[in-house]
């Protein structure tokens, strides 16, 4: 993260680091009381990840004007609030959202390794909700024709953007240029 954002968000990252001590307590006290609980907490905490991830990441290359990070959040705010909820009462949905995040999130990575890693350019907004929803809307049609395959291709796209992500790195820190990824 770039030094002025980080002396930006000091009051943010305070508040995201208490949030997490407190979910690293809770995730300890469910787990030795049931242990249900603890996927559905690591499931509602993966989404949080994602969201937060994408917004900073587009917030960090000046990709959003501060109405698109109000909208971003507003909506994150929805779909996280959904999510705890089905955490409560929809194990099964919660997967699913946990899910079709992970897609997206997928694309996303994917393109800011193309974008980011390969080309050196800065993010885009239009570029990244289209390769975002590029994750999403096929994850959401094999989640209702195939929820057993969504899984394996998931895992099978998250292994290929692992080694991609290895390869495109060490041609960066190997390379003729001084830069880091």
């Amino acid at each position: 993260m770039r030094p002025d954002l980080i002396i930006k968000n000091r009051k943010l990252n305070h508040i995201i680091d208490v949030i997490g001590i407190i979910l690293s307590i809770v995730v300890i006290f469910l787990a030795l009381k049931n242990v249900s609980w603890v996927y559905r907490l690591v499931a509602v905490c993966a989404i949080i990840y994602c969201l937060i991830d994408i917004e900073q990441k587009l917030e960090e290359d000046h990709a959003i004007t501060k109405i698109d990070r109000n909208i971003i959040v507003v909506i994150g705010s929805f779909y996280i609030g959904f999510s705890i909820i089905c955490a409560f009462i929809n194990i099964d949905l919660l997967l699913r959202l946990a899910g079709i995040t992970g897609s997206g999130y997928l694309g996303f990575k994917s393109y800011q390794l193309v974008r980011e890693g390969i080309l050196n350019k800065k993010l885009k907004l239009a570029d990244s909700l289209v390769a975002t929803f590029l994750g999403v809307f096929p994850a959401i049609l094999l989640i209702i024709y195939a929820f057993i395959a969504f899984w394996i291709i998931l895992l099978a796209l998250t292994l290929l953007y692992n080694l991609i992500h290895l390869i495109v790195r060490i041609k960066i820190e190997r390379g003729s240029t001084n830069r880091q990824f």
